[in-house]
């Protein structure tokens, strides 16, 4: 019976964990991404990256800086680096499926886990 319950709480909190993820104020999960989202990491002035996340959803064509990656309270997330970001998303539920240049922008497909 505890070993139910452990896993009850795992699989929950893993749940709670990939429900942390927004863009453009709208939390991405199951009922507004597919199996696929793509990531285009945004290096800033000072090193850090931010991530534009393409789910589907209509955009203005353009990087935008309302497309980022941001947390609940729409503050975008900052990385040190581009696998550090990676990395985010895979401990999100999201795992690299595809790696490719656009116009000389590396773009990631990444797939829901």
């Amino acid at each position: 019976m505890k070993k139910v319950l452990f896993l009850s709480l795992f699989l929950a909190q893993g749940l709670a964990l990939s429900a942390q993820l927004y863009v453009e104020g709208t939390m991405l999960n199951t009922t507004n991404t597919s199996a696929y989202l793509e990531a285009t990491p945004l290096r800033r002035n000072d090193g850090t990256y931010h991530f534009k996340i393409d789910y589907g959803q209509k955009t203005s064509g353009t990087l935008s800086r309302s497309e980022c990656l941001t947390d609940d309270k729409a503050r975008r997330y900052e990385f040190r680096s581009t696998v550090d970001g990676l990395n985010f998303l895979y401990e999100n539920g999201w795992e690299v499926s595809v790696v490719y240049n656009v116009e000389d922008i590396r773009r990631y497909l990444l797939k829901r886990r």
